[in-house]
This record gives structure tokens, sequence and C-alpha cells, in this order.
């Protein structure tokens, strides 16, 4: 193993198994517990849009069943312990994690290499698995959010592209995938390239990298990921509209592929999207169309940067007599902020709060693990949590209102999509 690196302050440390996995991890001993997480690139990127979901409900079928335990083996093993362990998949990463005391967490590495390693799918867990997932992949289909969140992706990605399609796939693929499917996708791509754990909590870092290394240093399988997120070129302007029978609400997304989470001009776009529609009661968004004039259940706006150019967007709820009259709101507010810009007072008031809500999510041990994972999935390096109070505190007005103009579309240039009862 190599010799490992701590930041500044937060005693972060780094370090590389026998087999290059990375370990990132915080002693934090006033809670006497520990979290880790396994994070693998084997993730809903690497699906083909015909088999979209394939990712996802491998994920699910890790704890189905190992070579040595049983679906019910592992279940009992967890509850006799009182640690929860859990698998599932986001758009990068697939995730097996653990929470547990201090002295199980010997026995919590073991059940995740275990399932990580070794899961067998068995046919009829795996059916049952699925039918859950098709029912909730139904339910999707007829919520209006969903839906247009769904045709949103379709609209703004092209053919191809990652972000298009669902983590969690559709009915129409998902109904098709069977436990060969899943043990091919394990066999191709589960292995620690690429990969890295998190731990955090009651446990030295040196006590808990022997023990990743015990369980998880000589795995050596799977392809590697060398997976590079293309950009997206811009979405041709549109607005549809999608009618489901039956419902009192409609929802709508309207947005456009934006910028990848390593863009220089990310915090200055955070910061504008932060004003527009996040901050204390939605901000500008929260405060105008719902507010001021009535005409939205709820409004806010969003920045998902990631690996790739992920979507911005604004999303509402709102009555389906009111939708053309919250579209021409939200046009104003968004057209406001690109021409106007931001005042001091609102800079201000967002560089406190987001100094305040990382101190807040570093109360945790799971919040201390999520911005871990962050770290070291964009790196960042092991003094970001140092250094973010300065780079929050060194944004200028100059600077956001920039980014505001720049990156911020135009209404007229977005892709916009309602879906809810038909409107007369």
């Amino acid at each position: 193993m190599r010799a490992t690196a701590a930041a500044r302050r937060l005693d972060i440390r780094r370090t590389v198994l026998r087999n290059g996995m990375a370990v990132i991890g915080l002693e934090n001993h006033a809670h006497a517990s520990v979290v880790v997480r396994l994070c693998l690139r084997a993730a809903p990127v690497l699906d083909p849009a015909e088999r979209a979901g394939l990712a996802a409900l491998t994920a699910s079928g890790l704890l189905r069943g190992t070579t040595t335990r049983s679906f019910a083996t592992i279940n009992e093993t967890v509850d006799a312990a009182g640690l929860s362990l859990y698998a599932g998949a986001g758009r990068h990463t697939t995730s097996v994690s653990a929470r547990c005391l201090a002295e199980d967490f010997a026995l919590a590495t073991e059940l995740m290499a275990d399932v990580v390693r070794n899961p067998i799918f068995p046919e009829e867990e795996i059916a049952q698995l699925r039918g859950q997932v098709l029912t909730g992949l139904k339910q999707a289909d007829d919520n209006p959010a969903a839906v247009a969140d769904r045709y949103f992706r379709e609209l703004s990605y092209p053919a191809g592209h990652p972000y298009r399609l669902r983590t969690h796939g559709y009915q129409e693929t998902v109904a098709t995938l069977t436990r060969d499917d899943l043990a091919a996708f394990h066999t191709q791509w589960y292995g620690p390239h690429g990969a890295f754990c998190v731990v955090v909590g009651d446990v030295a870092f040196d006590q808990a990298v022997r023990q990743l290394d015990a369980v998880l240093g000589d795995w050596q399988s799977g392809t590697p990921v060398h997976l590079e997120v293309p950009d997206a070129p811009p979405p041709a302007p549109v607005e549809r509209e999608y009618v489901l029978p039956g419902k009192t609400q409609s929802d709508l997304v309207l947005g456009r592929p934006s910028i990848r989470r390593t863009d220089p001009a990310y915090y200055a776009l955070r910061m504008a999207n932060l004003i527009l529609g996040r901050l204390g009661m939605f901000g500008r968004l929260g405060e105008s169309v719902r507010e001021t004039r009535g005409l939205a259940y709820g409004v806010h706006s969003e920045l998902e940067a990631s690996l790739g150019p992920g979507p911005w967007c604004i999303r509402a709820g709102v009555n389906p007599t009111n939708v053309d009259a919250a579209l021409a709101a939200i046009k104003g507010e968004l057209a406001r902020l690109r021409q106007e810009g931001i005042t001091e007072d609102e800079l201000q008031r967002g560089q406190r709060y987001s100094t305040g809500s990382l101190a807040l999510h570093l109360e945790t041990n799971d919040g201390i693990a999520g911005a871990l994972q962050e770290i070291e999935l964009f790196g960042l390096g092991l003094d970001y949590l140092d250094r973010y109070p300065q780079i929050i505190a060194g944004l200028t007005k100059q600077q956001v209102d920039e980014a505001a103009a720049r990156l911020l579309p135009a209404f007229e240039e977005t892709v916009r999509v309602i879906a809810g009862p038909a409107r007369a």
C-alpha cells in the first residue's frame, strides 16, 4: 500500500490498497459509530438505451444472496448486529454502504465485500425485485412530475447520451432483464478499477485500511471503466405537453444541459441558481411565483453539474389553469436575473447560507461521508473542506452576474415540458 496523505486542518486521509482501490476517510471519535461506503464505477451511465435500468437492478440485486450467504442469512446477520447495509446506484456510481458500531466494523466490511464480489442473483429473488421495480416505474409513468422529468431529459439530450436515460430504466426495458443479464453486467464491470471506499467515524484510519485491504485488497476483476461523459449540444428549444387523465395538478420542467462540476464558473453559477430558486423560501422564484402571485404550489431551480454537463432546470407544480401564467412569471424572473444580476445583499445571504449549510452537513458521519465521496469523485483535493469557505467568500457580484448572463438560458432557449390533466 502507498503512503497516506493528510489534509491541513480536517485530518482527512487517503491511501491506496494493493489493487489500486482508493480509501479516503476521517476519524470522528465523537460518535460511537462508523459509516463506510464502497463506490464503484459500474453505474447507469454504462447502460445502453435498450437495457436502461440494468446497472440499478444489478446494484439492488447484490444483497439478494451470495455464494456463501442467502438473502435470509444476510438479513439475519445485519439484524443481529444492529447494523445497516444498503446497495444502490446513482447515475455515476454504484454504492454499497454500511453503518455500524465500531466493534462491528470488521463484520460490516466482510458483508460488503461478500455482496459486491460474490453475488449469485437468485432467479426467484431477482424476479421479485424486478416486479417491485416495475411497479415503481408504472407509478412513475402516472406521476406528472416524473413524466415531465422523463421527457425533459429526452428532449434535452441526444440519443446515446447517458444523461438522457432514467437511471432505473423504463417498464419496457426492465421487463426484459434477466438474472443472467445482471450476472453478466457484474462480471464485466464490477471491480476495483476507479473504485474507492469512504470511511468516517469511530475507527482508526490505519485500522480501517488494514481491514479493507484484508477483504478487498486482493480483488482483481471487471473491465476498467474509461467512460468520458460527452458534451451535450444545445437542444432545440421546444415546448411539449403530455396529458395524464385524472390528474389535478400540472408539473412543469424547463431548462437545458448546463456545465460540468469542474467548470471554473461552477461556484458562481451555483450562487446565481441559489438566489434564483433555492435560498430561503426557494429564492426569487418562490417569492414571486408562489408567495406573491400564488401561481404555484411549489417552485424551485436546480443545477445538476456533475462529471458531465448535467441539466439546469426550473421545476414547478401548478394548478392547470395557472400553467401559462406561471410560465410567464418564471420567464420574467429568469430574464431579470440574466439582465440585472443579483444584489450585494443577496450575495451575502447566499454566502452565509452556503458556508453555514456545509457546517451543519458535517455534523454527522453520513454528512461527512457524502462530502468525502464528492471530494474523491470530482478530484477536489483533501483540503477542499478547509478551502470551501474561502471559495464562497471570494465570489463577487460581478462573477455571479456574468455566470447568470452567460450560462443561464433565456426562456426562449429552453426545453419546456408540461405534464398533467388536459387543459381547455
